[in-house]
């Protein structure tokens, strides 16, 4: 019975993972097709080069000047990236609890 209920388990935590990095892409690929419309978003932006602590602080700011615009796309795909680590967090803490109670239940019906 408790093999049965692990089993089913995983493949619960499996499908909601999956579907949370199905999720994840899509965010990400919306994230870079609209900032591929953006003149200042250039390849500097995703793939830049460092020669010094300047130059890191200015790709952070311009990326923080990207994400925390108020654009109402980018406000949305805010929202959709917090629900896709929120929901993933969710899912660790869960799967976590659950494997704890049924290692604490499992002893008592064996």
């Amino acid at each position: 019975m408790v093999d049965a209920i692990i089993r089913l388990t995983v493949l619960a935590v499996l499908a909601l993972a999956l579907a949370n990095v199905v999720h994840a892409t899509l965010v990400f690929a919306r994230i870079a097709r609209h900032l591929a419309r953006r003149p200042s978003a250039g390849i500097a932006l995703w793939l830049p080069v460092f020669g010094s602590l300047a130059d890191v602080r200015a790709w952070l700011g311009e990326w923080r000047a990207v994400l925390g615009s108020a654009d109402p796309t980018l406000v949305a795909l805010r929202l959709d990236a917090r629900l896709v680590i929120s929901r993933h967090i969710h899912l660790t803490l869960l799967s976590h609890t659950w494997a704890i109670a049924l290692t604490a239940v499992a002893p008592h019906l064996a």
